[in-house]
Parts: C-alpha cells; structure tokens; sequence
C-alpha cells in the first residue's frame, strides 16, 4: 500500500476554541431579553469569523442555524465605484431567497410562491388513479345496479353483491370518498395556492414566480414579495440567519434591506409572540465608517484574528508538522515568508499545494525552500504565475532580465574606467603640479595698472610667489591694484577688484579643464584602483546570479514592464523581492513548474546543469558521461563559477586540446584551490591503489596545466603554514611534482616557493616517502633545478633516502650552519671521531679527514662560505677552540675573517633579549671571535706565520692577541705592538706581566731603529706597574742601569730625586737603610714612592712618626693613605682616623678586600663605633655589621635603635622597610612601640586591633581560636613572618587574596604591651 498524505481543509474549523469574553457576547447576542437582532461579527479575511461562529452553533443545540454566504469574487463588480444597479441588487435578493429556500423542507412551504425542483408532491397519480377509479366503479354499481345483476349473472361467487345491505354500504363508501376528495382539494389549495390569481380575460392562472427574471429588476423581491418572504422566514424555523461574503459587493444598500427585513420579521414575531430571529454579519473591520457601523448595528462582536503576519509563522509551523512536511523546510526560510501570509485558508491551501508540488517532482532533488516559495507565488499571484508557464508575465520577464541588466552594468563599469583614464591622461598630461601653480601661470596685471596687492601686500613681501597666489585665491582676501610703483609704496589711489580682474581666463571652460587635471593629480593613484576594483567587479559579472543582480528591493521596485501596475496592486507585491533577492526563486525556475524526461542526459547531469544555471554548488563526484551534450549547455561565462566544477568534466579538459579557453577560467576561479587539491587527492588514491585507469601521466598533466595557467596559485598554496585541507598531503603533492614535472620552464618564484617548502618539510627526503616510486634522476635535477638549499636537517641521517642525501652532500644544497656541518660529519667523518672533539676541534678534524673533503671544499669554496663556516665553529666551539695552533694560525691567516663584523651577541651562547639601537650594538670581527675561543698565549705570532694578511689586518691580530693575552709573550710581538701605538699604553704592561720568564731578545730589539728603539725604553722606565724582574731584565738589555743596591754617596738632589721617581732603584731593606744614614731627607721620599712595599714588609722596620709625616707633607693617593690609617689603627685607636675611615666618600670607594679591613676595625671598636655620630657614616657598613654573625645580638640591638630614632644627626632611610629588614633583633612590644611612637601610627593601629581579637581566644575568656586580617604590604608580610617563627601565630596564617589572614591558637596570649607598660585594648 502507497504512503498516505494528509492534507489540510479550506472550510472552516467547528472544533475552534471560543474564549469566553467572544462565547458570552455571542450568547447576549442571541438571548430572548436581548434587543439584538443585527449581530456584526467584525474581522478580516481569514479571521476566524466563519469558524467561530459554526464551533458557536455547535455549543448552541437548542438554537436553529441558517447560512447565506454571497460569496463574490469578480473584482469588476466588487470594484464598481458607483455601486451596484437595481438588477444587480435584485439579484442579490434573489439569491438571499434561494439559499433560504433551499435550507426549508419543502413541504412546509406548500403556500410559498417560490418553488424548489425537490419539492415532494402530495399528489400520487397511484393514489388518485385508485381513487377516482373506485369512485367511479362505485358511482356505476348505484346508478346501474339492474345491469350490474346482468353482468354478474355468470359469477355466482359475486353474487353477494346484490343483496340490499350492500348497496347502502357502497353508498356510505361513496360518500365518505366524495366527502375526502373535497377535503383534500381544500387542503391542496391551503398549503400550494393551487389557483393563485385568476384571470377573467383569458382565463389563465399564474403558478410561480422566475426569481431572476428580467421583467422584476426594477422593483424589489424583499418589497414585492414580502409577505412570501417573511413565510419563508418563520416556516425556515430559524433563531440565527448567518450572512457571510456580503461586504464584497462593497454596496450598503443590501444592509438596508436586511436590516428592514429584520425589523419586520421581529415585529411580526413579537406580535405573534415567537422567538426572535438574529441576523449575523460577518463582515470585515472596515465595512463601514464608525458612525454608520454603529448606527446601523445592534451589536458589534470583534474577532481577533487567528493569524496575522506576525504570528503566521507558528500556524505554519504546526500546519507544516502535521503534515510531516517540516523537517525539509529551513527553519529561518519559513519564519521570513510567513511574514507575508496572514491569512489562515492561504495557508492552508499552500501548504496543500506544495505537498501535491514536492511529491510530483521528485524525480529530480529540487530544494523545498524553492518548490515551497514557487507554491506561495502561485497562490499569492495566481494570474501572473499561470503567464509564467506561458512563457509570459512579470515574474517571467523579471527572471529573464538578468542579461539586459547585466550588459548596462558591463556598460555602465566601461564608461566609468573610461572616465578615470580620460582623467588620468589628462592630469599626467598636465605640467603644473598644483592649483596654485596653474593659476600663478594665468596672472595677469591689469592693463594700466602696475602693481597688485592682496591684504595690503604685495608680492615681494611674501616669502614665495606660491604663497601670494595662494593668498589671492582666498576668498576672504582684499584684491587692490595701483597704477603706479610709487603709489603702491605710499598705499594711495588704490582700486579694489575682483579674483576675475586679474585672472581673467580663470571661468574659459580650457582652464576650468585644466583645473580638474591639476587636482586630478593627487589622485591619480586613487583613479588606478578604482579602476583595478572596476576591472575585478567587470570580470565577477558572468559569474553573477539573478539575486546577485537584485540585490536590493528598490532595483526589483524600478523594474518596468507591461505587467508592473497591474501586480503592484496586489499588497502582497514586496514578497517579490524577498523571493527574488533571497534566489528562493531564481533562473532555474522551469525546473519547478513542470516534469523532467531524461533522454540526452541523465536525471544527474540535469541537476547538475541545474545548479550551475541556478548557482548551486554541485558535488564535484557526480557522474557525467554526456560531457559533449552538457558543453551544448553551458555558456563560457559559467566556467568562471565554482558551481561548474566536476572531476569527470575537468578531467575531459585536461586531455583535450579544444577547450584551453575553460580550461584556463576554471584556473583561476576565486577558490579553485579546494577543487584541485580533492581532484589530485582522488587521482592519487586511485593511483597508489591501481583501482583505476590513471596513471602517473595523469598525474603529470595535471601538475603541468596547474603549473602552466596559475602557478601563482601553487605558490600560494605551498606557502601556507596551515591548510584546511588537511585530507591533501602536501608532501606527497609537492613529491609528485618533483618527480613528474620538469621545472625548467617555471617561474623562479615558483623555484623559490617549492624550494623553501622542502626545506622546511624534509619529510619528502625520508625513506618511507620514496617507497611508491621516485624517479631519482628527475628529482635531483629538479633540486638543483630550484637552487635548493637545506638550511637545516630536521632527522638523523639514516632516515633520509641515500640517493637524495649523496646527491645534497656532493652538489652543495645545503646551508654552512653548526646543525648542518654536525650532520654530515656525523654521516661522513671517520670511526670513532668524539663529539666533543667536532665541536672543539672541528676544523682540525674536516681537514685531516678524507670522507669530510667535500664538506671542506664547500666551506673554503668562497668567502662568504668560508665566514659561514668561522661564524658557526665559533659558536659550536662555545668560546672554547682546542684545534692545534697551526690550524687556528691557519684560520687567522686570511683577510676575510678581519674584514667581516658580526653583532657580539652573535658570537655568545647566551644572547642578550635586550632590544636595543642598531647604531650601539657593539660589533666585532670574526678574527676577534677566534682569538677570543683559543686558549691563553696560544699562538706563537711570527711576521712569516701570517704573511697572507695585509699589513693593516696584522696589526690588528697583534692588538689582538696582545689585549685578550691570546699570543705567547715574546719579543717580536711586544717591540711591533709597541711600534703600531708608541704611547702610553697598560695593556703590553699587563701582557708582558703575564710572563714572569719573559725573556727580552735583544737582537730583535737592536733591528728597530734608534727612534722607536729611544721611544721604547723611555716607555719601559716610566711603566712602574711592569714587573720589577721584568722592567730589570729589558731595562738591563736596553742599556739603562736599574740599582739593585744603591750605594751612589754625594749624588746630586735632582737626580736622585729621578732615579727615585722613576723606580730605578729598588726598595729593600738595604736600601732602606742606606737613605736613612746617607739621605735622611730624601727617606720621606723613597718610602712614600713604595709605600705598598713598606707597608707589606716587615713590621719593625715601619715607623709610625715617619707614617704622618709622609701623610702630611706628600700628596700621596687616597687607597695609599687608607692604607696607612689601617695600618695605624691597628696598633693604636685614633678617633680622627677611626671616622675617616666610616664616611660614605671612604668607604664606598675603596676595594672590597679593604673594605674588610674596615669592618674588622668596626668590630674591634663597636662601642665607639655605636657611640660615632652617623650622619656621615656609610649605611652599606651599618649594614654589614648588622648582618655579621660575630657582632653581639645587644650591639646590633644598640646600632639599630640609634639608626631608627629621631636624633638630629640621623642617617636618612626608611624607617618601615629598615624596621621589616631586622625585626628579628627586637620583641614584639618593641616593634610595636617603634610602629607607634616613630613609624606610623594606622599601621599600629590595625596590628593592635587584629593582635586583641587573636587574644579573645578560649585561654582568655573567649571562644575557640580566633582570627584576623591586616592588609598586604611588603612590612605585614614580613610581619606575618616574624610572628609564625615566634611561634605567637598559627603556621596557617597566610597571605589570601589582598589581605593578610591571621590565625591565632586557643590557649596562648600574645604579648604586646610596650615598654611603657601599657594595657592591650
């Protein structure tokens, strides 16, 4: 058995609920004590009116219903404006008669004059024939009776029938019969008006009334025939006469006559004391205006429609599920296009029709929303869409405008690019840049005149010409002429004109053209994208879609044809442009109208042309075989829409030659990228698995049309990082095309592109990718091809196909880099080669291994590789070279690692993050990067070892190697160090110093020439930091005498004076001795010249008086005289030195080591030290002794209290962050009076509230342990801390949120009174 279909009913519903405000009004209406006899039931169309009152008849059993509906649907009538005429009226009337007629048995209107055919007749030809037949029988045996005996002589069983008794009682029969018969003509006459009228001239009888005759137009039915009428009435038994439909004769004069035919009837029933009779209207809102409604009706009952716009969408709905029709129907389509459905038949009869629509084309997949919108149209503009299946209409036109509308657009977007290149030229064309050079161009003096002035100055008193014009052109400005120089410079007999006076071919049409040009020019750049966006629509416009032309309502409202007026006339019209804009309705419509045959294509090819057509997006798997009948079909322009794509139809254009045209479109379609990916990954699959007949050249071809139309478009694909497409594998794509395609003829930003993709996806170089086939040759060229470059290998050697890697290694496709070079020494170097040793000496290694030549030769092939080779072994080194020094020789030896900088940080492990100008990065030489990883005095610098490098870049090594003390100490270095500066200069000193062995080669020396050789041990006895061994040894093979033992006697002031201040004699004790007896004034001297000599030898040659007096009367340094003052107070306290040595300018600026000495000497002195006013002692040294562990817990206590009180002499600090830093020195009623007396006082406060709510605990009269909270800071915090480790707070007490919470315990006090002894409150 078939499927059942449940359709909907377009009468109306008698299950409707009344709700009872209507249900009471409606029975007011129809009481007996009511006055109401003319019942207006308002509502518009589709209401409910009909319903209501039919589910009111049924609740109303006891009360009769009569229905008259005047249904009249010719709108010529219903439009008339002068109303309707009499005949038309009595037609009407008519009509009222006959539906009252036919709702009568008729036999209860025998006496009416209007007849129905139905009528059952009372008289039975049957009957009368027995009738009059037994009356005549009976009449003949009376009046014959000798002859009745004559005939019924030969019957002897009817003799009976002559005895007298039986005459009298046919003669009682024959009256009784005659006596009925009389009755029943009667009774005829009563209940037909069997003879109506008489006429005495013709003896004629009229029988019936023709309601619709002619001859009765002029006069009224209700009039003429009203008492036939009010028989029908009463004899209809009626209590309510229901008149439907009769406002749509839009005619008030048949309201008259039924409310006239009311009143009668009621008065008449009221006389005759019958129930009265209501007359229901059911008539719209508007029927009349609120005057005449009111005046004209008893009683108005309104109906709030059950359907309207904005609630149509919910009877749809439910209509829709009854049906089970919803769940193909989008939710937010039908909620749109109920919006225009407010009328409940309408839907009714919609969704009726589009069941009986969708069912009957189901042979092809048509969208519901479409069949559904074609069904609504129909409905809504019944007339227009019968033209449509004609081939005619406005829908038909409006759907067939597209092409017209499109070719004025092309027209409109050429004339537009033609306008902004006319622009273009013209402004290029245009020599002056600017308005106001164009118009200083046409400047004209007046004839005349000699001079103008604008705001009273002239040209010369503007900075520019540019700026006079400019101030002309203002239009604020004041314009005057002078006729001569000397009356412009007095300012008189002035004329005031007009811009126009002096520019006067300023309004020629020539300049105003010119102007445009000039202006023009600053937006030329403007002109040119307006026209690449023009261009860009121009190309989209084939690829259009109706509703991509009527994108809006007012381009559908501005549509013209010959159907326009009459269809705007229906309120319903602006559906047209939902339908339309939404493509609810669209180009494929035929394909909803009618069936489909499949004869030259399939049903599926059809619905493929079908979404192309309509702009649908087809599956790109669907079968197409007629591929020559489909091109029939399409136009070019639909190759530029996505919706054409299909793999069988573009695998037919791939191996055809005809057709490169679509071919080329589909290529450049806007998201094309999608299609190709699934067609090469359908190409593939069926490849690998040799399921089907493609083949690598299918392959082949498609990578070469690809890379033919649109390479730009692979490019961009293999650029992307991430890819929706994620079922395509991109390795395996890009593999195929290295190793199908000869990449000769493609672009070289394609090269690029493909080349950095595989740098970066070296996965295609794995073995498991190589698996399915590679053809090697091919893709190693293609490689070199591309000038492919491995900047860095991402997987161990042995995963990599060897054929590939062999290829890369030997052909140099790959980046100088520390993962690189690692990863082919790994692959290439020797048995047994230790990692640490590549990494320390690597390029040791790479030289002396044959396996690692083509790695060698790479790295030396040029200079740039060469420097990519030092940078990197400088950073895989780690700072740290341990090649033999030949080879680091070897590396320094060349110009290029001199010549080439590099960012410092670039050569650290641990680069700085810190952003930075360029402009202060410090920059260094490769030379210095390798001089800085070698080990100290590594090199043996020769002038033979490095004769490859220029003379400058030498001397740079031998700075080099002289500042970092890379270079072993000899001669040759240190005498051509010294002769590139000849200065003074610490870092030989220091260099040499490094040496204590150094041996000077006099020889060497002797080969500079006397100036420098001068130059040079003047350099050596003025460096009194060079070690005294050293400085004796080179000033001894120089030539100049160092005094080991001084016994010079009676030697001149001056020079002993020199020898002293240049160190030529040494300091020891027989020396010492020696100025003591023989130059006791010079002793002062020689000591302060050593003091750190005299201090640091042995105690009892020091003498402290010889000490002042050197502090005294020698301008000695400041370490030196600290020193002494150390010395000096170690002995015996002195309280002037004991504070010299305390002040911030001592104490901060000496070493560290003496810095200890001075907090030795603190420690020694405390109690004077604590008793020392502090305003000038350092707190760094208050500090350390605070913080010293072997200063008594009562001196720090003592320090402290003198740093945090309010004395006059006080050292500035902060009070709150010195007291959080030692709270560990004090007890909580300390700290607390500190917080009060000298801190702050809130910060007490809120401790000593949060302290007394811990101590209401259980111990103190209280509940339990209590807690508290103080707010975060840096101090509570530090507080907190210091509480949980005097264990006079809980260890939960933590820091939550912004606060402190504080927990006490249940049975301890915490003490906090301060010194004063005052009581906690």
């Amino acid at each position: 058995m078939g499927k059942k279909y449940t359709f909907r009913a377009l009468t109306a519903n008698k299950d409707t609920t009344i709700n009872q405000v209507t249900l009471d009004a409606l029975e007011f209406a129809i009481d007996e004590n009511s006055e109401v006899t003319n019942v207006a039931i308002t509502g518009n169309y589709g209401a409910g009116k009909s319903s209501i009152v039919e589910s009111f008849e049924e609740k109303s059993k006891n009360k009769k219903f009569i229905h008259i509906s005047l249904g009249q649907y010719d709108e010529t009538i219903s439009s008339e404006k002068n109303g309707l005429n009499n005949r038309q009226i009595n037609t009407i009337e008519g009509k009222i008669i006959n539906q009252l007629l036919h709702q009568i048995n008729p036999n209860q209107i025998r006496k009416s004059i209007f007849k129905t055919l139905d009528a059952e007749s009372q008289i039975k030809p049957f009957n009368i024939s027995i009738y009059v037949g037994l009356v005549l029988l009976l009449s003949f045996y009376l009046l014959n009776i000798s002859s009745w005996n004559g005939l019924i002589q030969n019957f002897s069983w009817l003799s009976w029938t002559t005895k007298p008794i039986i005459s009298l009682l046919v003669l009682g029969i024959l009256f009784v019969l005659i006596v009925y018969g009389f009755y029943f003509l009667l009774k005829l006459q009563k209940d037909f008006g069997f003879i109506k009228k008489l006429s005495l001239k013709a003896e004629k009888i009229e029988t019936d009334i023709e309601i619709f005759s002619n001859d009765n137009s002029k006069v009224s039915y209700f009039d003429r025939y009203l008492d036939d009428v009010l028989y029908l009435f009463k004899q209809s038994g009626a209590d309510v006469i229901v008149f439907e439909d009769i406002e749509r004769f839009n005619d008030s004069r048949i309201f008259e006559k039924l409310k006239e035919l009311n009143i009668v009837i009621n008065r008449k029933r009221k006389i005759c004391r019958d129930s009265k009779l209501v007359f229901f209207y059911l008539v719209k809102d508007d029927l009349f205006e609120s005057q005449e409604r009111t005046k004209f009706f008893d009683f108005i009952i309104p109906v709030v429609p059950v359907v309207t716009a904005s609630n149509s969408y919910d009877q749809l709905s439910k209509i829709l599920k009854d049906m089970e029709l919803h769940k193909v129907l989008d939710e937010k389509f039908l909620f749109n296009i109920s919006l225009y459905l407010d009328d409940m038949r309408l839907i009714n009869n919609i969704c009726n029709e589009y069941l009986t629509y969708k069912e009957t084309l189901s042979k092809l997949p048509l969208e519901s929303e479409k069949i559904f919108s074609m069904v609504v149209y129909k409905n809504i503009f019944p007339k227009d869409f019968s033209l449509l299946q004609k081939n005619q209409g406005y829908l038909f036109e409006l759907l067939n405008s597209k092409e017209i509308a499109l070719k004025n657009r092309r027209e409109e977007l050429n004339n537009k690019i033609k306008e902004l290149k006319e622009k273009i030229e013209n402004a290029e064309k245009e020599h002056l840049n600017d308005e106001v050079e164009l118009y200083g161009s046409i400047l004209k003096i007046p004839t005349g005149q000699e001079v103008i002035k604008v705001n009273g100055k002239s040209q010369s008193q503007f900075t520019s010409y540019s700026e006079f014009i400019k101030e002309l052109l203002n239009k604020d400005s004041k314009i005057t002429v002078f006729e001569t120089f000397y009356s412009a410079y007095n300012n008189y007999n002035s004329h005031e004109v007009t811009i126009d006076y002096i520019f006067p071919e300023k309004n020629t049409p020539e300049f105003q053209e010119r102007l445009k040009s000039t202006k023009n020019k600053k937006l030329i750049d403007k002109f040119k994208e307006e026209i690449k966006k023009i261009n860009d629509e121009l190309g989209e416009l084939d690829s259009y879609r109706l509703s991509d032309i009527y994108q809006y309502a007012a381009k559908i409202d501005d549509f013209k044809n010959d159907f326009t007026e009459e269809i705007r006339k229906n309120p319903q019209f602006s559906i047209i442009s939902f339908l339309i804009i939404n493509a609810y309705i669209d180009e494929s419509y035929q394909d909803y109208l009618t069936h489909f045959y499949a004869n030259t294509i399939t049903v599926e090819e059809k619905e493929y042309l079908r979404n192309v057509i309509s702009g649908r997006q087809n599956k790109y798997n669907i079968s197409l075989k007629n591929i020559d009948e489909i091109f029939n079909y399409l136009e070019l322009k639909n190759y530029k829409s996505s919706n054409v794509l299909n793999y069988d139809l573009f695998r037919y254009l791939l191996n055809s030659s005809g057709h490169n045209d679509k071919l080329k479109i589909i290529f450049h379609q806007d998201n094309i990228l999608k299609f190709l990916l699934e067609f090469y990954s359908e190409l593939f699959i069926l490849d690998v698995k040799n399921t089907s007949f493609h083949t690598k050249s299918d392959l082949r071809l498609f990578f070469e049309k690809w890379m033919y139309y649109n390479s730009e478009l692979f490019i961009r694909y293999v650029k992307q990082e991430s890819s929706e497409y994620v079922y395509v594998d991109k390795r395996k794509l890009v593999l195929s095309l290295m190793n199908l395609v000869d990449f000769s003829d493609c672009t070289k930003e394609t090269k690029e592109q493909i080349s950095n993709y595989l740098e970066m996806t070296q996965e295609v170089f794995l073995k498991i990718f190589h698996e399915n086939y590679c053809d090697f040759e091919k893709f190693n060229f293609n490689l070199s091809d591309i000038d492919f470059k491995i900047k860095e290998f991402h997987y161990v050697s042995s995963g990599y196909e060897e054929d590939v890697l062999n290829y890369i290694y030997q052909n140099r496709l790959y980046e100088i880099c520390e993962s690189n070079v690692l990863f082919f020494m790994e692959q290439y170097s020797d048995l047994g080669t230790e990692l640490s040793d590549v990494k320390h000496k690597n390029y040791e290694i790479m030289t002396s291994q044959k396996g690692l030549k083509p790695l060698l030769d790479y790295c030396q092939s040029s200079d740039e590789e060469f420097l990519k080779y030092i940078l990197m072994y400088i950073t895989l080194s780690e700072g740290e070279m341990r090649d033999k020094s030949e080879y680091i020789e070897h590396l320094l030896n060349n110009d290029v690692v001199f010549n080439h900088q590099v960012p410092q940080e670039k050569l650290e492990s641990d680069e700085s993050d810190e952003p930075g100008n360029d402009e202060n990065i410090k920059k260094v030489t490769l030379a210095e990067g390798i001089i800085s990883s070698i080990p100290n005095f590594y090199i043996t610098y020769t002038q033979d070892k490095f004769n490859h490098l220029s003379i400058e870049n030498r001397e740079i090594l031998v700075q080099n190697l002289v500042h970092t003390q890379k270079a072993e100490v000899n001669t040759e270095i240190v005498l051509e160090y010294f002769s590139q500066y000849k200065k003074d200069d610490n870092f030989l000193i220091d260099f040499i110093n490094q040496n204590p062995n150094f041996e000077f080669d006099k020889e060497i020396y002797l080969r500079l020439n006397e100036k420098i050789q001068e130059q040079f041990e003047e350099y050596i006895i003025q460096k009194k930091t060079l070690q005294k061994n050293i400085r004796k040894k080179i000033l001894n093979a120089t030539g100049d005498r160092y005094f080991e033992k001084f016994s010079e006697i009676d030697m001149n002031g001056s020079q002993l004076e020199e020898l002293i201040d240049n160190e030529l004699i040494e300091f020891n004790r027989t020396n010492l001795e020696f100025f003591r007896k023989e130059y006791p004034s010079s002793l002062s001297k020689f000591i302060g010249n050593n003091i750190k000599d005299y201090l640091n030898d042995e105690k009892d040659i020091r003498d402290e008086t010889q000490l002042l007096e050197i502090i005294e009367g020698y301008n000695i340094k400041k370490e030196d005289s600290v020193e002494i003052k150390i010395f000096l107070l170690e002995n015996r306290f002195n309280n002037d030195n004991f504070e010299y040595l305390l002040t911030n300018d001592i104490y901060e600026e000496v070493e560290d080591k003496v810095q200890i000495k001075i907090q030795n000497l603190v420690k020694k002195y405390i109690r004077q030290f604590i008793d020392s006013p502090e305003e000038e002692i350092s707190f760094s040294l208050y500090e350390s002794i605070l913080n010293s562990d072997d200063v008594l817990a009562e001196h720090k206590k003592k320090l402290f209290e003198k740093l945090i009180s309010d004395s006059e002499s006080q050292i500035e600090v902060d009070k709150l962050t010195l007291l959080g830093d030692y709270l560990d020195l004090l007890e909580l009623p300390d700290i607390m009076q500190i917080l009060k007396e000298q801190i702050d006082y809130d910060i007490y406060t809120e401790w000593e509230v949060a302290l007394d709510k811990l101590n209401q605990n259980e111990d103190n009269s209280g509940n339990g342990n209590q807690e508290a909270k103080v707010s975060y800071s840096g101090f509570n915090e530090k507080l907190l801390d210091y509480l949980k480790k005097k264990k006079l707070i809980s260890n939960k007490s933590k820091h939550e949120n912004s606060v402190l919470k504080l927990y006490g315990f249940r049975k301890k006090r915490i003490e906090f009174n301060d010194s004063l002894g005052e009581n906690n409150e």
